[in-house]
Order: C-alpha cells, then sequence, then structure tokens
C-alpha cells in the first residue's frame, strides 16, 4: 500500500521527516507505553525498539492500543503491528525480555536516540536509568498515580538533567510526593483483593483509559522535545520545552486542589547522586 498522502494533514505545520532516521526504544508496551509509541509513528517517527516480556490479556485490551483481535499476542508484536498498519514504513525490533536479566540491554539504549520508559515497577526503571547514564542516552519516563488521579512525565538529558535518582531523591524533600503513595493506607487484604499487586507497586495502579492518555500526551510531547534536539534541524514550529518535570491531576483529590491540575519544575544533576553524580 502506498503510504503517499498520509501525512498531508499535518506536514505544513510539522516537519514529520526530521525524525526519519531516530531510534527510539520503548521499554514497556503496555497502556502508557504503547499509547506513546503509536502518537510517535503519527508524528514521523519511524524507528523502533520494542522491549517487553509480556503477553495481552483480556483484561489489558479496555486500555490499550491494541483491541480484542490481538490477544494471546506478544505485547511488542502486537504492537508492532498497529504501528504498521498506521504507517508501513516503520522499521521496528522487538525483543521479547524481561528488562532486568536482558543482557542486550545496553547496547540497544546505546543505540537509541530516546529511550521512553513505560514499565510498571521500580526495578526496571531504575536499571534503564542505570543504562542511559551510562550510554550518554536521553530517556523520558511517564507514570500514573494510584487509580488515575494524576501522573508525572521527565525527560533527562545526560549533563544538564538529573537522572530518576535524583529526581526521586528531590521529590521525597517536597510535596510533589505528598498522598501519590498511598501503600500506607492499605491492608494487605486490601491490595489483594483491589489491586492484586505487590505493595512497591500499588501506588502505579492506573485508571482510565482517558487518565492514562492525559500522561501518555505530557509522556509524548517531552520524548518530542529530546528528538527535536536530537534531529539533524529541529522542525520549524517545534520550540523547546524549558521544564523537564510535569505533574498532572486529573481529578481533585490530595495532593491536588483541583481537577486538571499542572505543577511543573526544571531538575539539574543532583549533587552526591550515586548513579549520575560524576556529571555535577
Amino acid at each position: 500500500m502506498t503510504t503517499e498522502g498520509l501525512f498531508a494533514r499535518v506536514e505544513r505545520l510539522y516537519d514529520v521527516e526530521a525524525f526519519r532516521d531516530l531510534w527510539v526504544l520503548i521499554a514497556g508496551c503496555g497502556s502508557g507505553g504503547g499509547q506513546v509509541a503509536l502518537q510517535l509513528a503519527m508524528s514521523g517517527v519511524r524507528k523502533f525498539i520494542l522491549v517487553d516480556m509480556d503477553k495481552l490479556e483480556i483484561e489489558n485490551v479496555i486500555r490499550h492500543v491494541c483491541g480484542l483481535r490481538y490477544v494471546g499476542w506478544r505485547k511488542t508484536a502486537a504492537l508492532a503491528d498497529v504501528l504498521s498498519d498506521r504507517n508501513p514504513e516503520v522499521e521496528i525490533r522487538t525483543f521479547d525480555d524481561d528488562v532486568l536479566e536482558w543482557s542486550g540491554l545496553e547496547g540497544e539504549v546505546e543505540r537509541s536516540s530516546v529511550v521512553v520508559i513505560g514499565t510498571d515497577n521500580e526495578p526496571s526503571r531504575y536499571r534503564l536509568n542505570e543504562a542511559c547514564v551510562k550510554t550518554g542516552t536521553p530517556f523520558t519516563v511517564g507514570r500514573v498515580f494510584t487509580r488515575g488521579i494524576g501522573g508525572e512525565a521527565y525527560a533527562y538529558r545526560s549533563g544538564t538533567a538529573g537522572c530518576l535518582a535524583c529526581l526521586e531523591g528531590f521529590l521525597e524533600r517536597t510535596r510533589f510526593r505528598e498522598g501519590v503513595r498511598e501503600i500506607d493506607l492499605a491492608t494487605e487484604d486490601e491490595r489483594q483483593k483491589v489491586y492484586d499487586l505487590e505493595i512497591e507497586e500499588i501506588k502505579d495502579s492506573p485508571g482510565l483509559a482517558v487518565d492514562i492518555g492525559f500522561i501518555a500526551a505530557f509522556h509524548t510531547r517531552l520524548t518530542l522535545d529530546v528528538l527535536g534536539d536530537t534531529a539533524k534541524e529541529r522542525p520549524k514550529f517545534m520550540t523547546p520545552i524549558e521544564q523537564n518535570y510535569f505533574v498532572w491531576g486529573n481529578r481533585r483529590v490530595h495532593p491536588f486542589s483541583k481537577n486538571f491540575e499542572l505543577q511543573r519544575m526544571s531538575l539539574q544533576p543532583q549533587e552526591g547522586c550515586m548513579v549520575c553524580g560524576e556529571q555535577v
């Protein structure tokens, strides 16, 4: 099928060719990572590395970009099929690996222009964080807070922005973390009944697809901003984003004081960080 005219509605406003040769690694092809990948493909990104060890289950479909016909497929294969349907020119490498055990992680991170962290647990995020710091590869990360009350998106650039360890260390000393970790409010029985998640993962239990969509949009926009820095020439109408960390509140639930509340800030490398401290 010819792709002539595929981007006709946006090409006068946005240079979709700018990202043609840039590789994007999507770590975690679930409800968040899948939405980001699809939005990137619709923004002109054509080269993807998809990493996820899971299969698409029936309960995933209601929040995922992949529909019922993909149930039982590997998430990487299902997402690759969706991206190829949107733009047949995409080039995709898939890895059905556990990020924590994948021996090829650093090599694929190093070949990427940006890493999109969409995994749903802290150990995998921190391994990706360390690989990106070691290779000097930018990354973006998006997370949805418990029950979809809101979420956050962050962009790391080597030498100018703090790594994930810097971010967590800083936020623990501010109100940005108040109320989003509800672990201590739930008994073990409640966790099993309502979430069926381990205690350290409860804060990432997502809400509706629309709740995830807000965070995925911020995550995608930060990723495009990083790609704009990497491209040979930044797209004409893509002005740089000054801040690198955004907290979005979907609903008026603590710590948010109103619906659709946005907080933003810039985070530099933190002195003494055990991961990226040498950059300070």
